[in-house]
């Protein structure tokens, strides 16, 4: 299978390629061993192995290497990893690297080095990775000693997420409904089957200690999905994001917010749009998204709001928006029609008014504002540049 055909399988996956072709950009940009860890289950392994197996062999395709833990019972389901047909019925006593190497011999399906000692996990992992093999440990731990396990190989390895295949593919309300995003130590409800594994990534969280660091509960079928997605696939358990408020962009790394703001909108800003005053900005503190306003008399003018791309599957935008209306109860902004998060606004607004390419959004304001306020926003010049002098969009 060739790259394109490679690429047309993950697409045909995720079913989305702008967000696919994102990630993986995202991805090979990681130091490799930080990609993720992937903890497949006993019962996540008895219901999908096929379809672990088919989506490994494909980010191994994608040069991409998860690090990959099973527990003892997984070590059954490495027949199906390698189609050995002859896989001899291996105690972990007995398991060591270097036996099961001897064992499996030619015909892998799936390139991996298997590991049984977690004390060097960060140069057992590069030597796998430094022979385009997937790093697979072994643990005879189970239950929920397994986490603090999963905790301290992410730690040292300093990876970014840590992926838990389950059957169910996710938290879930007490109603059954399935959570998309889940803060890490939060009182939000959750399904009495689910809460012994919330408790568990509350702990993971604590004993891994990054910031940056985030947890997915996901099904094997859908692994692809919520790697490579926006929306992804199960549920997403994040710390908060830490939002900041600035009086003016004058101490602000004008850079770094001018290109989250022209990535956000795939536009670049014309000229002389920083000259303008900002009465506040609301900044993600890694520059992962922002929200620019300013006063007038009728309320505050949301002028930009731009979101990192990958981020908006993290909450960034929602953080953002909600601290934006603790502080600026009263507010208006306009967007265009055809722009996809105009869909988004209208839901969160109080009242719209559609005018030629534009429509006209507000939260708080008084019946008879509102005519000023849409004369105001109609006369407002166009502060980006046409579609001819786009940012091209990114391909790997």
């Amino acid at each position: 299978m060739n790259h394109q055909e490679i690429l047309l399988k993950l697409l045909e996956v995720t079913e989305n390629s702008k967000d696919s072709f994102q990630f993986l950009k995202l991805f090979r940009s990681l130091e490799p061993e930080k990609f993720a860890v992937i903890h497949a289950g006993a019962e996540a392994l008895a219901e999908s192995a096929e379809a672990l197996l088919y989506n490994l062999k494909l980010l191994q395709k994608l040069e991409l290497f998860p690090v990959v833990v099973l527990e003892k019972e997984g070590i059954s389901y490495a027949n199906l990893f390698y189609r050995s047909p002859t896989l001899p019925k291996t105690t972990l006593k007995e398991f060591k690297e270097d036996h099961l190497e001897d064992v499996l011999p030619g015909s892998h399906n799936l390139p991996a080095k298997w590991f049984r000692d977690p004390s060097h996990s960060l140069e057992s992992v590069r030597s796998a990775i430094s022979e385009r093999k997937i790093p697979v440990f072994v643990t005879d731990l189970g239950g929920s000693e397994i986490h603090s396990y999963l905790a301290n190989l992410g730690k040292e390895l300093k990876s970014k997420k840590l992926i838990l295949l389950t059957p169910r593919g996710g938290i879930h309300s007490p109603d059954g409904k399935k959570i998309s995003i889940l803060d890490v130590h939060s009182k939000e409800q959750v399904s009495q089957e689910d809460e012994p594994l919330r408790k568990e990534a509350d702990r993971i969280f604590t004993l891994v200690g990054d910031p940056n660091f985030h947890i997915a509960v996901a099904s094997a079928p859908s692994l692809l999905k919520e790697l490579f997605t926006i929306k992804g696939s199960g549920t997403l358990f994040r710390q908060k994001n830490r939002i900041e408020h600035h009086s003016s962009a004058r101490n602000l790394d004008r850079e770094k917010l001018n290109n989250l703001v022209e990535e956000a909108f795939r536009k670049r800003l014309k000229p002389g749009f920083w000259k303008q005053d900002f009465s506040a900005i609301l900044l993600e503190s890694a520059y992962k998204g922002c929200a620019l306003l300013q006063n007038t008399p009728w309320g505050t003018f949301l002028s930009k709001f731009a979101v990192n791309e990958i981020a908006r599957g993290e909450g960034v935008g929602r953080d953002i928006w909600d601290e934006m209306l603790s502080r600026h109860p009263k507010i208006f902004w306009r967007a265009r029609s055809e722009n996809t998060i105009s869909k988004w606004y209208a839901k969160e607004c109080e009242g719209l008014q559609k005018e030629g390419i534009w429509i006209y959004f507000w939260i708080g304001l008084e019946d008879k504002e509102i005519p000023e306020v849409c004369s105001y926003l109609r006369s407002l010049p166009v502060d980006l540049e046409s579609s001819e002098t786009a940012i091209p969009t990114n391909r790997p």
